[in-house]
């Protein structure tokens, strides 16, 4: 499976981050983000879990390939001689914000934190139609149980895409459920809201400032 390794220059054991990206794929900004964790101390590794696979008329969400490859990644980044295998974090954006937490679910013993930013909760409160894999997805809030790293979650308030009611609905099952979690809600920003590059780009620079130092903060709480 391809992916974007970046390792910190020295020799000593350090804390790992897996970084998932959208359902748009791999791409600059998660790779910038990834290389700007390393630079704060992190081996990261940004996996394309899209690579391998044809997913067919179904779709990605949840798709069992995907969880595998996600996994051999988690392996990977686990075995990877500069990584302190105890000190793994989970970060995704989106699609792979959903991804992070469905992991962390299915992996609760290896992942030390978990970051997600702008997921999806629960499809079937989103309107429209969608494809087979999102209209059968089970909800994370049934997923919330089995989480035992600390999640931070990052959203904008005026998300056109995936609504800020969904990453309330996160947390609020994840705090019922007796877990550590924070929420931020960033006001005036849209959905991407820390992508600055690409056409599509809704780049908000204070929420991306604020959430880019908020996760720094929260990943050395739990990883260092």
């Amino acid at each position: 499976m391809p992916a974007q390794l970046y390792v910190p220059a020295g020799a000593g054991r350090l804390p790992g981050v897996l970084v998932f990206h959208t359902l748009a794929g791999p791409g600059p900004n998660v790779d910038a983000f990834a290389r700007e964790l390393a630079s704060a101390g992190y081996v990261t590794l940004a996996p394309d879990v899209f690579a391998l696979h044809d997913f067919g008329p179904d779709g990605r969400t949840d798709h069992p390939l995907i969880l595998k490859d996600a996994e051999g990644a988690l392996a990977y980044l686990k075995r990877h001689p500069r990584v302190d295998s105890d000190r793994i974090a989970l970060v995704g954006f989106s699609f792979g914000g959903r991804l992070a937490a469905l992991m962390g679910a299915l992996h609760p013993d290896e992942v030390r934190a978990l970051v997600v930013y702008y997921a999806i909760t629960s499809h079937s409160l989103l309107r429209g139609l969608m494809l087979p894999s999102a209209a059968k997805a089970v909800p994370l809030t049934h997923r919330v149980s089995a989480i035992r790293a600390p999640v931070m979650i990052h959203h904008g308030e005026v998300d056109a895409n995936v609504p800020v009611a969904q990453a309330r609905l996160l947390h609020q099952a994840l705090v019922g459920a007796g877990k550590l979690s924070v929420l931020h809600v960033y006001p005036g920003a849209d959905h991407l809201f820390n992508f600055a590059l690409g056409p599509d780009a809704t780049f908000h620079p204070e929420a991306a400032r604020l959430s880019w130092q908020r996760t720094l903060d929260f990943l050395a709480r739990n990883l260092k």
